[in-house]
């Protein structure tokens, strides 16, 4: 019994704490769970987290902790190829979203917030089908989408620091980059992806992009 016990021990530590080559179908499980696990732990923050502490807050303190916490468990995740590393470095991150979260969505309703959610996993839905079919046009726009982001953020950053809030058209084509970026990503992992940290990775990398797709669906949505 004990050596069954150190037996299994020894493969789970080895499974976690080694990279290994999945099948291509595994790897998509892996994403998709990776992105189930993201959602939920969000889903679970904004909903029973006390928002009477949240609210205590100085909103840019929590801006501020979760740049820096977000920024913590991307460096963790791209750090590290042991898959165990990666999932603790994405737990970060989804915790420090969904704290965000807790405070941004409480400006919106219920209506509008089920209404982005409906659009952004449509939406999503549409851009893995068009990537799974067209991997290369996707591919050759990653450089084109990272000049585009980094721009865009130069000016969005600038406007809120003079005008106090984000115009309309900013949203428009920040969220048009996360659906390439959503693309992207997807057709990187169907095409170089191959282990299981490789998995967490991309799975990480598409549920910011997923949650930032959202989060510009509903001020645009709002607006309306």
């Amino acid at each position: 019994m004990e050596k069954s016990q150190a037996g299994l021990s020894h493969y789970l530590s080895g499974l976690f704490l080694k990279d290994r080559q999945v099948s291509k179908r595994v790897f998509n499980l892996v994403i998709g769970l990776v992105l189930i696990w993201g959602f939920t732990t969000n889903y679970l923050t904004v909903v029973y987290f006390p928002t009477e502490w949240i609210n205590s807050i100085n909103p840019w303190f929590i801006l501020i902790g979760f740049l820096v916490f977000s920024t913590l468990g991307f460096m963790i995740m791209f750090r590290y190829e042991a898959p165990l590393y990666s999932f603790l470095g994405y737990n970060i991150l989804t915790l420090s979203v969904g704290l965000l979260l807790n405070l941004c969505l409480q400006q919106f309703s219920y209506s509008e917030i089920v209404t982005a959610i409906q659009y952004t996993a449509t939406i999503t839905l549409l851009m893995i089908i068009t990537a799974t079919l067209m991997p290369n046009l996707f591919i050759h726009f990653g450089k084109v989408l990272a000049v585009i982001t980094g721009w865009i953020l130069v000016i969005e950053l600038s406007w809120l620091f003079i005008f106090g809030h984000s115009h309309e058209a900013i949203h428009w084509i920040v969220a048009a980059c996360m659906c390439g970026y959503i693309g992207y990503f997807w057709a990187s992992a169907s095409k170089f992806g191959d282990t299981l940290d490789q998995a967490i990775d991309f799975g990480g990398m598409l549920y910011m992009e997923i949650i930032n797709l959202f989060l510009r669906i509903l001020e645009l949505i709002s607006k309306k």
